[in-house]
């Protein structure tokens, strides 16, 4: 009965794990740090996001847009794009200075890339934003919103800010999105 019961067992444990640790959900989150690097983000948590994601064959290429408001619409002000090396990876979005930057980070490095142009929110009179806090499923070809911080004058009321930055009443603002894609960049 034991010889039986062995090889039913062994099976079952191997669909279990290989169920439980190949996931074929494509994510995009937010990235997960130790406790010490957390401390030290801590200190430049309103510069500087990262952001984990996980992909399937079906995805090929990633784009990061930047968007600012101008004239009363939201125009884009920058993007990042490349084909994908690996089927995991991390990217981070910074503002600081007047400028946004933008990293793809792998075990080989990192590249960037930078544009001036963000608007100054210290001039508002109500700030509100958002930031990607849940891991939050791919679909090709649709952009996902992961930071946006909007200014409001005075006049203006002040709605919560959600990932539909777009739909905001806002007088000024920024936003960083991210697209995957099935397609190959040329």
């Amino acid at each position: 009965m034991k010889k039986r019961l062995l090889p039913l067992l062994l099976t079952v444990i191997l669909c279990l794990t290989s169920c439980s640790g190949s996931s074929s959900q494509m994510t995009v989150k937010p990235s997960e740090f130790s406790q010490e690097t957390q401390e030290v983000l801590q200190i430049i948590d309103d510069e500087i996001v990262f952001f984990d994601y996980q992909v399937s064959d079906l995805i090929r290429s990633i784009s990061v847009d930047i968007w600012k408001f101008e004239n009363g619409q939201w125009v884009n002000a920058g993007k990042s794009y490349g084909n994908l090396a690996a089927k995991e990876g991390r990217l981070a979005v910074r503002l600081i200075n007047g400028s946004w930057d933008i990293f793809f980070i792998n075990e080989d490095g990192n590249s960037k890339a930078s544009y001036k142009g963000a608007p100054d929110l210290s001039s508002a009179a109500a700030q509100a934003g958002y930031r990607l806090t849940q891991p939050t499923e791919i679909e090709p070809g649709k952009a996902i919103t992961l930071w946006s911080e909007l200014g409001f004058d005075e006049s203006a009321a002040v709605n919560q800010a959600t990932s539909n930055f777009r739909d905001s009443n806002c007088t000024m603002g920024t936003a960083a999105t991210v697209t995957f894609s099935s397609d190959v960049v040329e």
